[in-house]
């Protein structure tokens, strides 16, 4: 890997950096997070297309850059608790809320996509260190859904992170984060049963993600107090909306028949320069399925396999549901029913269609033969 290839890595931590500076500034500075999720969302579709794939890697630098993240969003978490605790002075309704936007999107933004990395490392350490950060959100142990039912399930009405045809944002969000918790639990709980533990072992993962959250919520209680407390509830909760916008603009719409091989045309990919350094290469989606125990610095972008815009402009089309039907939804699922899909996967997407009372293209027209 080169010198820019490793770089452009930092572009987390650099982003993060912007909610640091403006917690630190105080007053309406306390914006200046979101401000620069903002400006990302404007820059990183004029960027254009990157198909490049990186050129090797030292495994230790590639990891060294995944864990750094864990300073600038430390950092950001110590100035938010102090901003809103004792230098709380000045600050308006306004800007309290403002810094727990600024919060939420720079530890979704800088903390997320290395956490997720982790999630799927063979490292304890990288393990716990995900979980860790996946904690801020109330899904320290979010990975065992992701892992053991996404990744199997991918597409499929089993998948806790897949959309439906024609579903919004926000029926999503709330359907995908009691699947992904009430799986999680069910495969924590069977495990241990496996291994005849009970549920207050403390190798219980379950238990350890619930203990880690309440210390967080009992260290913030005491350092901000009860505004605190809410403020870092609100975090949580935007946080975990965000996550789930993500994979949302990643699945939205995709079928696939149970059991049967996850191929590249079962993912969307976003890319993007800024987006693929931004995500640690989680928007080059088909390969990260397709071998999901490859690094992220391994990833190989596949042009020719499903393909939407900018994953933050994707992100926040999305949030008007219209638009990104008219957008993004319709149009590139009727090109992937027609072009990527596979005869069975036709037949499901005629009843995707039907169900989300959308037009029945494929038996309008001729369709072309499934590569």
């Amino acid at each position: 890997m080169t010198r820019l290839d490793y770089l452009r890595y930092m572009a987390p931590a650099v982003l993060v950096a912007f909610g640091v500076a403006g917690l630190w500034l105080g007053g309406h500075w306390v914006w200046l997070g979101f401000a620069a999720f903002l400006v990302v969302a404007v820059i990183d579709p004029l960027l254009g297309k990157d198909h490049s794939m990186r050129k090797g890697a030292h495994p230790v630098l590639a990891d060294a850059i995944l864990y750094f993240q864990v300073l600038p969003v430390g950092l950001l978490w110590a100035l938010f608790a102090w901003r809103i605790g004792t230098a709380s002075e000045g600050l308006t309704a306004i800007d309290y809320f403002g810094a727990a936007m600024s919060v939420a999107f720079m530890t979704a933004l800088g903390g997320l996509p290395a956490a997720h990395e982790m999630f799927h490392s063979n490292s304890r350490l990288g393990k716990f260190v995900g979980s860790a950060l996946g904690t801020i959100f109330a899904s320290g142990y979010a990975s065992l859904a992701h892992v053991h039912v996404h990744h199997i399930h991918t597409d499929t009405p089993d998948d806790t992170e897949t959309p439906y045809r024609g579903e919004t944002v926000y029926h999503f969000v709330f359907r995908a984060a009691y699947r992904q918790h009430r799986r999680s639990w069910q495969i924590e709980l069977a495990r241990l049963r496996k291994l005849g533990l009970g549920f207050w072992s403390p190798g219980n993962l379950i238990l350890q993600g619930l203990l880690m959250y309440a210390a967080l919520l009992g260290g913030f209680y005491l350092a901000t107090g009860f505004t605190g407390l809410l403020l870092l509830m609100l975090v949580s909760a935007l946080g975990l909306f965000i996550l789930e916008i993500f994979s949302y603009i990643q699945h939205y719409g995709l079928v696939r028949e149970d059991g049967t091989p996850i191929e590249d045309r079962h993912a969307w990919n976003h890319l993007t320069p800024l987006g693929r350094a931004l995500t640690f290469e989680i928007v080059t989606h088909s390969q990260h399925h397709v071998d999901p125990d490859r690094p992220y610095w391994r990833l190989t972008p596949r042009p020719d396999a499903p393909q939407m815009p900018s994953a933050v402009t994707c992100f926040v089309l999305s949030l008007v549901p219209p638009l990104w039907e008219r957008m993004i939804g319709r149009p590139l699922l009727e090109h992937w029913d027609t072009h990527h899909a596979s005869a069975r996967e036709r037949e499901l997407a005629i009843a995707a269609n039907r169900a989300a009372g959308w037009p029945d293209w494929l038996n309008d027209k001729p369709m072309p033969v499934a590569a």
